[in-house]
C-alpha cells in the first residue's frame, strides 16, 4: 500500500505552513470538509453485510495520545469543516469514553454525528445521553445519533433504541442532541414497518413520508426524523435483484447534490466540494474512497487540512478522483470486462479505486499520470 507522509512529517508547529500551490492547483477550490473518526473495531452484532466483520472480534480501539490530541483538535476545530462523525469498523459504543474525549477537544460550534446500533440496555443509554448532550451543549455544540436501522441490526440487536430514543428525547429534551436512522435500500420496506411499530410500542404515533432513492422521512407529531438508505458494498451472489447498483447510487447522490458524482465531500452548488477524511482506529490518515494511499497517523505525524489540500491538487490521481466526474473517468476503462465485474462486485463508488488498485495498470489508464 503507498505511504506518502512525507508531507506531514516536516510540519514542526501546531500550524502547519503552506505547500507552494501551482497557479492550476488554486484553482481548486475545497471547503466544507467531512471528517469520520473511526474509534473501533470490536463489535458483537455480526451483520452479515458487513465489510470489517473479519476485525471485530480481535481488532482494536483508538486511543488518543499527546500528538493524537492536538492533532485532531486542530482538525476538528478548522472553520472549513461542516461535520464531525465518529463511527468505527466496529461499534463505537464499545469505546464511548474515546468519543465522548474527542468531544471535548472541540472549541465551540461544531456538528458531530455519532452511528450506532444504539445496543446499550436502556438505563446505560440514557446516560450515555446524558454525558453526550452535557459535553456537547457545554461547548455550543450539537450532535445527532444516527441509529441502525436495517433488518440485519433489528435481528441481533436485543435492546432496541429506536423507539427508546424518541422517548428520551421527548421526556428530557436534550438541547444538544438530535436522532436520525440509517438501513439499506434493499431493507427499506422493512425499516419502515419496524419504524412504524417499534415507536407505537412507547406511545408514539409515527408515520412515514416517502422521500427519494436514498432517504425517507419519519414524521412523530410536529417533529421530523431522517432516514437515509445506503446501498449494498460487495452484495452477496444470492442476492435478490432490485437492489441499488453502483451506476444508480451515483444517478441518487447526483440529484440530491445536483452536480455530477466526484469523490470528496460533495455540497451542493455553488458552493465548492470539500476534503472526506478517515482516521482509523490505530491513527492511520486516509481520503475517504481512496484507502490505498495512507497519507499519515495522527500518533506520528503532523495532520492538517492545508497539507491534506495540497496533496488533493498536486497528486495527479487524487486530483482527478476530486475534480472529474466519476463515470467520466471509468468511461476510460470501459472496454475491459475485468473493470465491468470490479464494478459489479464492489457497487459502491467508494469502495471502487481500492478494488481496481488491485489490479496492476487500472488506475494509471484512468488517470495517466
Amino acid at each position: 500500500m503507498p505511504h506518502v507522509t512525507g508531507a506531514y512529517r516536516s510540519c514542526a508547529t501546531h500550524a502547519c505552513a503552506l505547500v507552494q500551490a501551482s497557479n492550476e492547483s488554486r484553482k481548486m477550490d475545497l471547503k466544507g470538509h467531512l471528517l469520520y473518526i473511526d474509534i473501533t473495531q470490536i463489535c458483537g452484532i455480526g451483520c452479515t453485510f458487513c465489510m470489517y466483520a473479519d476485525k471485530h472480534k480481535t481488532g482494536m480501539s483508538m486511543e488518543l495520545s499527546s500528538l493524537a490530541r492536538e492533532n485532531l483538535t486542530a482538525l476538528i476545530n478548522a472553520p472549513d469543516v461542516k461535520r464531525i462523525s465518529i463511527s468505527g469498523e466496529g461499534e463505537p459504543l464499545n469505546n464511548a469514553r474515546v468519543f465522548h474525549e474527542i468531544l471535548e477537544l472541540s472549541q465551540g460550534g461544531k456538528r458531530f454525528e455519532f452511528i450506532t446500533s444504539g445496543f446499550f440496555p436502556h438505563e446505560k443509554m440514557a446516560e450515555f445521553y446524558d454525558t453526550t448532550n452535557r459535553i456537547v451543549v457545554s461547548r455550543g455544540d450539537t450532535c445527532n445519533i444516527r441509529l441502525s436501522s436495517d433488518s440485519h441490526h433489528i435481528d441481533k440487536v436485543k435492546w432496541r433504541a429506536h423507539g427508546f430514543s424518541l422517548d428520551y428525547l421527548r421526556r428530557n429534551r436534550p438541547a444538544g442532541l438530535s436522532f436520525s436512522f440509517r438501513s439499506i435500500d434493499t431493507d427499506r420496506e422493512f425499516t419502515r414497518d419496524y419504524l412504524r411499530e417499534e415507536l407505537a410500542r412507547w406511545g408514539l404515533d409515527a408515520e412515514i413520508v416517502p422521500g427519494n432513492a436514498l432517504e425517507d422521512t419519519l414524521v412523530v407529531g410536529e417533529e421530523r426524523f431522517g432516514i437515509d438508505y445506503k446501498n449494498l458494498v460487495h452484495p452477496a451472489a444470492d442476492t435478490p435483484p432490485g437492489y441499488l447498483d453502483l451506476h444508480g447510487y451515483i444517478d441518487a447522490i447526483e440529484a440530491r447534490v445536483n452536480k455530477r458524482f466526484t469523490l470528496g465531500s460533495l455540497n451542493p452548488p455553488p458552493h465548492a466540494n470539500g476534503i472526506d477524511l478517515t482516521v482509523k482506529p490505530n491513527g492511520d490518515v486516509y481520503l475517504y474512497g481512496i484507502e490505498h494511499q495512507r497519507l499519515g497517523n495522527i500518533h506520528f505525524d503532523r495532520i492538517c487540512w492545508e497539507r491534506l489540500a495540497s496533496h488533493v491538487r498536486d497528486t495527479p490521481l487524487v486530483r482527478a478522483l476530486y475534480s472529474q466526474p466519476l463515470r467520466d473517468l471509468l468511461a476510460r476503462l470501459d472496454d475491459l470486462e475485468l473493470v465491468h465485474k470490479i464494478l459489479r462486485k464492489a457497487n459502491n463508488p467508494y469502495w471502487l479505486v481500492k478494488e481496481l488498485a488491485n489490479h496492476d495498470g487500472l488506475l494509471e489508464r484512468m488517470v495517466p499520470a
